[in-house]
């Protein structure tokens, strides 16, 4: 990444874009062109309402040039900025967090939704991809999801790839890759396999493993050391927990099955009443008592650090609870109103933007240094995506006597038509509370 001198920003204003047809994003001022900064970049304008001022044409222009990067073979979409699956750097299991297939299954499961706001789809079918169509096999989507160790990081040293919040990712893309193709394939032969698969297979495994806080953290019928421990006692799995420890290991299953749980509140997949009451206390009881924003279960620690992701997994879970039961719906909205009046007031960085750190560096992959964020700059990501919690919070909070907060509960917030960046109603007029 060049330094802050070198850097050389272009500034184009939409109307220049739509003139031109140019529809090329960074992730970060002066960086190199991304698809993550471009699926950013079409939500963020969905969310402002500016996808109405393009054209078809720009609208066509836009989703081609998202395809010029879609893979033949896999179905994927392959940035240039992204090392092949062949490369060292997906070899090294102490340095490799997320590895190749991990990295472009997530971007497949946002960016397809996205395309959706455009009006477009792959250029390829996902059915078709090697890849993107696996998942259509009963047997690689049944042993995809049966028979993981949840508590496999002592073997290959990387913490982070064995563990619920890991694993939550993994798990939601084939709810996602399934979906997709049925909205894209109507009334094909691949469009009835795909739902039967999230029916009989995806579904079966995730409602038979429901854990006591509501969320996953293994196969319940397996062996019992392949479930996620988190240097806990062996079976030690608390319903309300009460240590930092506990909390922690609470806190990363919240973070994996967050992806799970906006799927299933799209499709409406029944959830039991015992169960979302077990998510809700879980949620609230990782809310930091000082800065009111969500960790990872520190929370009578002032310094205890948030993140896009822990903010946007807690609050969105929290809002889609509020819509669906009546439970500790006040307590849900005092909490939401404090944590997004806290991301407006802390997480807002010197340029005006939303930033997960700010004044920490930032990338999509470890290794896809050319799209890094340095600390004294914003990323795209999170004008999206950290905003989607905010948008949560709007959708239940009515108002504030925070100005900041409640401009932004004064502005019609639309709903997504997707799994990804879902809130389940409009903003505000759900629910009160007040901020003082």
């Amino acid at each position: 990444m060049r330094p802050p001198g070198q850097r050389a920003i272009r500034v184009r204003t939409m109307d220049d874009r739509r003139r031109d047809n140019d529809w090329a994003f960074a992730s970060t001022p002066g960086g190199v062109e991304s698809i993550e900064g471009g699926h950013s970049a079409v939500e963020t304008l969905f969310f402002l309402g500016e996808l109405d001022r393009l054209s078809p044409e720009n609208k066509a222009a836009w989703v081609a040039g998202f395809n010029r990067y879609q893979d033949e073979d896999t179905g994927y979409y392959l940035g240039p900025y992204v090392p092949p699956a062949n490369h060292r750097s997906w070899r090294d299991p102490r340095a490799c967090t997320h590895p190749w297939e991990h990295m472009h299954d997530h971007l497949v499961a946002s960016l397809c939704p996205t395309l959706m706001l455009l009006g477009g789809k792959s250029k390829v079918p996902l059915s078709e991809g090697r890849q993107t169509g696996r998942f259509l096999k009963r047997d690689c989507l049944r042993d995809y999801l049966w028979g993981r160790d949840w508590n496999d990081y002592a073997r290959d040293g990387n913490y982070r790839r064995h563990n619920p919040w890991y694993m939550g990712n993994e798990f939601w893309y084939p709810a996602c890759i399934l979906w997709q193709i049925i909205q894209w394939e109507p009334g094909t032969a691949a469009a009835r396999q795909a739902r039967r698969m999230l029916d009989e297979v995806w579904y079966d495994w995730h409602d038979r493993n429901f854990g006591v806080n509501g969320f996953w953290y293994g196969d319940l019928d397996g062996e019992p050391d392949r479930i996620w421990q988190a240097g806990m006692q062996s079976g030690h799995m608390p319903l309300h927990p009460a240590t930092k420890e506990e909390r922690f290991w609470t806190a990363v299953a919240v973070m994996g099955g967050a992806h799970q749980l906006w799927f299933y509140d799209f499709d409406r997949h029944h959830i039991p009443d015992a169960v979302r009451r077990a998510q809700t206390d879980n949620l609230l009881f990782l809310q930091n008592r000082h800065h009111q924003r969500f960790g990872m279960g520190d929370v009578d620690n002032l310094a205890e650090p948030s993140c896009n992701c822990t903010d946007v997994d807690c609050m969105t879970l929290l809002a889609i609870n509020h819509h669906r039961q009546d439970y500790r719906r006040v307590d849900i909205a005092r909490a939401l109103a404090a944590a997004a009046r806290a991301i407006l007031t802390d997480k807002v960085n010197s340029a005006g933007v939303l930033q997960s750190q700010p004044g920490a560096p930032f990338t999509h992959c470890f290794n896809s240094a050319a799209t890094l964020s340095p600390g004294d700059a914003g990323n795209l990501l999170d004008q999206s995506f950290y905003l989607w919690a905010v948008i949560a919070a709007c959708s239940v909070v009515e108002r504030s006597d925070s100005p900041e907060l409640q401009s932004f509960l004064d502005h019609d917030w639309p709903r997504t038509p997707s799994h990804w960046l879902w809130v389940p109603a409009g903003s505000g007029r759900t629910g009160s509370a007040r901020v003082g």
